[in-house]
C-alpha cells in the first residue's frame, strides 16, 4: 500500500527519535528545548511536540548532530539507508498550504517561498491523520526529502485550518518569530537576497543620517525615521527607473493593470478606503513607503538610540543612552541602582550581542568592570563576554532582521496572495483590515 522507501523512512525516523530520547542525549535535548521555549514561550502544545524532531535536525551533542550520531551507532544500515538519513539535513519547518490531495499523499506550498512539494505518506496512521485535511488549509510541519521531488512529513504537525488573509498575516508573523532559521531555508537565492537587502538598508541609513547611530527623543526619532523611509523608497524608485511623480493609477494604467486589481492591491497593502482613494491620486513614492511606527513606550521616551548594522539590522533602544553614560567615565563608580540597571540591560532581549560587542569596543575596561560587579564576578574578563551573553539567552549570530522582509521579499508573497483574492467577485464594503506587514521596516 505504501511505497517501501517511504515506509522505511518512517521506521528509520522513529529509531532516530528513540535514540535522541535515550539518556545519552537527554541533557542536550533538555538544553535545546529550554532555549527554544525561553526564546518563544508562546509555542502551542502542538509545536512543542515538534521540538524533539527539530532537535534531530538542528541539535548538537558533543559537536555532532543526532543524525551523525545515529549513523555512527548503527552498523547494520544499508548504503541506501545512510544516503537517505544524510539527505535529512535538508529537512525544514514550513508554513504549508494544501494545494492538492492524492490517494497516497499531498501537494503543498511553502508560503514563505511559494515553492511546491509532493508529500507521500509513510504509514497508515499518517495517512489517517492527514486524510482530514482539505485543499486550502494551512499546516506547520517539518518536511524531509526522500527521493527526487518527493518528501515526507515524519514529525508531528500542527493544523491551522483554512485561514483568510488577516489570519494568514498573523500566522506568517508568528512563524517568523518561532522559526527564524527556516524563513527562506529552501530558497538559497531568496535568502541571499534577503540578507543583501539588510546591507543595502544599512548603507542607505548611513548615507541619509551620516552615521550608524543616532539619538533623539521618541517623537523626533519617529519623524526622522519616517523621512528616511520615504527617501529610501524614492531612491529605490529612481534606481528602478520609475517616475515617482506619477500616481499609482497612472503607473497601473501604463502597466496595463485593471482597476479591480489595483483596488485589491491597495487593500492588501493595508490602506483604508479613504487612504486608498487618496493614494490613487498621490505620487507613488509617497504611497509605497512602509510606515514605521515606534512602540508607544519608545515614542514617549526622552531619548532613544537607533543603531544600524549591515548584518544585525536596525535596533531602537531606550536604555542605551543611559548605559553609555554610565560606562563613559574612565574610573566609574557604580551604585547598587546602577548595577541593577546594568543587569536589566543584560536581560533585555533588545540588547543583542551586537550591542554588547559594540560597547566592549568603545568602553572595554569600563564594561568589564560593570559586568563583573553587576554579576558578582570579580575575575570577569571580556574574553568571556560571549559566554555571559549566551547565559542571558542572546544568540551570538543574528536571525534575518525584520527589515529584510518588507517591502522587498515578503511583498512578493503578498503579490501572489493578491492574485488569489482578486479572483473573488465580491469584496466587503467595510474598511479592509490592515495586514500588519506594511508597518515593518
Amino acid at each position: 500500500m505504501f511505497d517501501p522507501l517511504f515506509a522505511r523512512a518512517g521506521v528509520l525516523w522513529s529509531e532516530i527519535i528513540e535514540l535522541i530520547q535515550d539518556r545519552g542525549m537527554a541533557a542536550s535535548l533538555e538544553s535545546y528545548t529550554a532555549q527554544q521555549l525561553t526564546r518563544n514561550p508562546q509555542l502551542d502544545p502542538g509545536q512543542r511536540k515538534l521540538l524533539v524532531h527539530r532537535f534531530a535536525i538542528e541539535g548538537e551533542v558533543d559537536g555532532k548532530t543526532p543524525l551523525e550520531l545515529f549513523l555512527a551507532s548503527q552498523t547494520n544500515l544499508t548504503l541506501a539507508d545512510r544516503q537517505l538519513i544524510s539527505s535529512w539535513r535538508r529537512s525544514f519547518v514550513g508554513l504549508l498550504a494544501i494545494v492538492q490531495i492524492f490517494p497516497n499523499g499531498l501537494e503543498v506550498m511553502n508560503w514563505l517561498t511559494a515553492k511546491h512539494y509532493r508529500i507521500q505518506f509513510t504509514d497508515l496512521p499518517s495517512q489517517t491523520a492527514m486524510s482530514r485535511l482539505k485543499v486550502g488549509e494551512v499546516i506547520i510541519a517539518q518536511i524531509s526529502p526522500i527521493i527526487d521531488i518527493d518528501w515526507a512529513i515524519l514529525a508531528p504537525w500542527v493544523a491551522l485550518g483554512r485561514i483568510g488573509r488577516p489570519k494568514l498575516a498573523v500566522a506568517i508573523g508568528a512563524f517568523r518569530q518561532n522559526y527564524p532559521h527556516y524563513l527562506y531555508s529552501d530558497a538559497p537565492q531568496q535568502l541571499a537576497a534577503a540578507w543583501e537587502s539588510v546591507a543595502v538598508y544599512h548603507d542607505r541609513f548611513v548615507e541619509f543620517f551620516g552615521t550608524d547611530e543616532i539619538a533623539l527623543n521618541g517623537a523626533q526619532l519617529q519623524t526622522r525615521i519616517g523621512e528616511f523611509q520615504t527617501w529610501m523608497v524614492e531612491k529605490q524608485l529612481e534606481t528602478a527607473g520609475i517616475d515617482k511623480s506619477k500616481s499609482l493609477t497612472e503607473l497601473a494604467t501604463d502597466a496595463g493593470v485593471e482597476a479591480e486589481d489595483l483596488a485589491a492591491l491597495t487593500a492588501d497593502l493595508g490602506l483604508s478606503a479613504t487612504d486608498a482613494a487618496k493614494g490613487h491620486k498621490a505620487p507613488a513614492g509617497k504611497m509605497i513607503s512602509p510606515k514605521v511606527e515606534l512602540p508607544p513606550h519608545l515614542k514617549a521616551a526622552s531619548t532613544v538610540t537607533a543603531l544600524s548594522h549591515h548584518y544585525w539590522g536596525q535596533m531602537f533602544l531606550a536604555d542605551y543612552p543611559r548605559l553609555k553614560t554610565l560606562l563613559a567615565p574612565v574610573d566609574p563608580q557604580y551604585s547598587p541602582s546602577d548595577l541593577k540597571f546594568i543587569h536589566k540591560c543584560l536581560a533585555d532581549p533588545q540588547m543583542n550581542a551586537f550591542v554588547w560587542r559594540r560597547l566592549a569596543e568603545q568602553f572595554p575596561q569600563q564594561l568589564q568592570t560593570a559586568i563583573g560587579q553587576s554579576l558578582a564576578l570579580p575575575n570577569f574578563n571580556l574574553s568571556s563576554l560571549d559566554s555571559i551573553l549566551t547565559k542571558f539567552n542572546k544568540y551570538l549570530e543574528p536571525d534575518l532582521p525584520d527589515l529584510a522582509s518588507v517591502p522587498i521579499h515578503l511583498h512578493e508573497l503578498f503579490q501572489s496572495a493578491v492574485l488569489e483574492v482578486s479572483k473573488e467577485k465580491a469584496r466587503p464594503k467595510s474598511q479592509p483590515k490592515k495586514s500588519g506587514f506594511g508597518a515593518k521596516s
